[in-house]
């Protein structure tokens, strides 16, 4: 903004463009719009003419220099008041400016307000309509909350249902995992609700391949029937169970699961034991009645053999003995009268152990007594020490240290190492691997003494009958087949066990178990 010039600067204003040099041109000149500006413009070249008119003498030094200061101070005062009158002006133009546009907002708010009238009308309706929907809506919630209850009820009776359940219930989706499972299931598998829900069924279990198999057959059949598994503990052991399953649907029919129970077979496993324990105990009684049978039935037969021979026999011995006291040696009848008393005394053993066999000595005829093993088995063996050395027969004994002495009938069971040894001598024979081992050492409450060969062995579907009297395996001539029974029948006096294991072209082993201490009956 152009300001009045000082009296100091007013020599300089004729410079100005368009500024007239002197106050006549400006009487002559024509007078412009009265604006800021002119005004302003006017008042300065006014200034101008008084100053130029100012005669400034020497003398008149300190007034020019007053009348200078009081020019100076009317052109300030001049100054502000056309700058006040120039801000006025603008905040005129500013209010004006307002004024518009507070009509156009007025204009505006007029039309809104019209239209918000219009608005609140609609809103009233839909008030209204709000109002009788809102009284509808609170009609079905009331509906709602009595159909919720009931499905709360319905939910709450299920689960209880399911809980009470003894056995462990799962519910499995189309993709065989599992979407629910009872408290019983968390127990059986020691994993809880959360960690069980979205796994794999089958992953709780002995058999993952079995149980998915099961899954599959629900859903071919739409159920399976104690399908029987091993349910797998977090800490390792297994439940066996019988799982029954079954399909569940949508209200469409669409096949959405199974659902599955387990009943707990643990006690059922063990009674079953029980009783196939017990059946293997009834056929083994069985075995040992029929045993017994034949024993009986043998026994009366051979007794009256054995009675019927004996007398015979002891004649037939006795007649041929005292040909032999009065037949030289240089008669050729000697040599026949000797085979006959070999023969003899042959068949005379024979009835013996037919007497054995049935058991027609008397009871008190030997008494149990403490016998060591070790020393029978020296008996035998010094018995048979001709044929063994004959024979070059390997023989090997191993006594364990500190096997003790059994209450025993020596004789009976001296005659029971007798019979085996004489088997494994006569089974060796034509074996090119001529060796007996006896072995005796302690086990738990018996004494075990094996009696093993090199021989030829025995048929597998002979073991089962070589106890069984009369039965054998040699040439007809070469034995009664009575030594094993009777072997068989003096170990189970003693309540041992004597059991057989052999294989063709190997040889043969006999385990026989004795009791350290005196018992009757056979091991259970």
């Amino acid at each position: 903004m152009r300001k009045i010039k000082t009296p100091r600067d007013a020599s300089q204003v004729h410079k100005l463009k368009r500024s007239p040099k002197g106050h006549r041109a400006v009487y002559n000149a024509r007078v412009p719009a009265r604006t800021v500006q002119t005004l302003r413009h006017c008042h300065s070249l006014m200034g101008m003419r008084d100053i130029n008119r100012i005669d400034l003498k020497a003398w008149e030094t300190k007034i020019a220099k007053i009348l200078r200061g009081v020019e100076k101070q009317r052109f300030n005062f001049v100054n502000r008041y056309y700058n006040a009158l120039e801000t006025a002006q603008g905040l005129l133009r500013q209010v004006q400016k307002r004024e518009q546009e507070l009509q156009v907002i007025n204009e505006e708010m007029e039309a809104a307000s019209e239209e918000l009238q219009a608005t609140n009308e609609e809103m009233e309706a839909t008030s209204e309509e709000l109002q009788a929907t809102n009284e509808e809506m609170e009609a079905t919630n009331e509906e709602l909350q009595a159909t919720s209850e009931e499905l709360r009820l319905a939910a709450t009776y299920a689960r209880s249902l399911i809980e009470s359940s003894l056995d462990p219930l799962v519910t499995i989706g189309d993709d065989g995992k599992i979407t629910d499972v009872n408290s019983e299931t968390e127990t059986v598998t020691g994993r809880t609700r959360e960690k069980l829900i979205g796994t794999d069924f089958s992953d709780y279990f002995s058999e993952p391949e079995k149980a998915r198999a099961g899954y599959q057959q629900v859903f071919q059949e739409g159920f399976v029937r104690d399908y029987e598994l091993k349910l797998q503990h977090q800490d390792g052991h297994l439940t066996p169970v019988l799982y029954n399953a079954s399909v569940f649907r949508d209200e469409a029919g669409k096949i959405i699961g199974v659902f599955a129970s387990a009943r707990d077979i643990t006690e059922h496993k063990k009674t079953e034991q029980k009783l196939n324990n017990l059946l293997d105990q009834l056929k083994g009684s069985q075995g040992q009645l029929i045993q017994a049978g034949k024993m009986g039935a043998m026994g009366t037969m051979t007794a009256g053999i054995a009675h019927e021979l004996n007398n015979p026999m002891m004649g037939i011995l006795n007649f041929v003995q005292y040909c032999l006291k009065h037949t030289s040696r240089e008669d050729k009848r000697y040599a026949v009268l000797k085979d006959t008393e070999r023969e003899a005394v042959r068949c005379s053993e024979i009835v013996q152990n037919l007497l054995t066999f049935s058991r027609m000595e008397q009871e008190g005829a030997e008494e149990y007594r403490k016998e060591d093993c070790a020393v029978i088995l020296d008996r035998v063996f010094k018995l048979l020490s001709y044929r063994v050395e004959k024979e070059n027969v390997r023989v090997t004994r191993h006594i364990a240290e500190g096997t003790p002495q059994i209450w025993m009938k020596a004789n009976n069971i001296q005659q029971v190492v007798f019979n085996l040894i004489c088997n494994a001598l006569d089974s060796i024979q034509k074996s090119k691997k001529k060796e007996i081992n006896t072995d005796i050492h302690p086990e738990g409450e018996y004494v075990q003494l094996i009696i093993s060969d090199t021989g030829s062995g025995i048929d597998p579907e002979n073991i089962e009958t070589i106890f069984d009297p009369f039965f054998t395996t040699k040439p007809t001539g070469e034995g009664t087949g009575l030594g094993l029974s009777i072997c068989h029948s003096i170990v189970k006096s003693h309540g041992g066990e004597i059991v057989c294991e052999s294989e063709v072209g190997v040889g043969t082993r006999f385990k026989i178990l004795l009791p350290i201490e005196k018992r009757k009956g056979a091991i259970k």
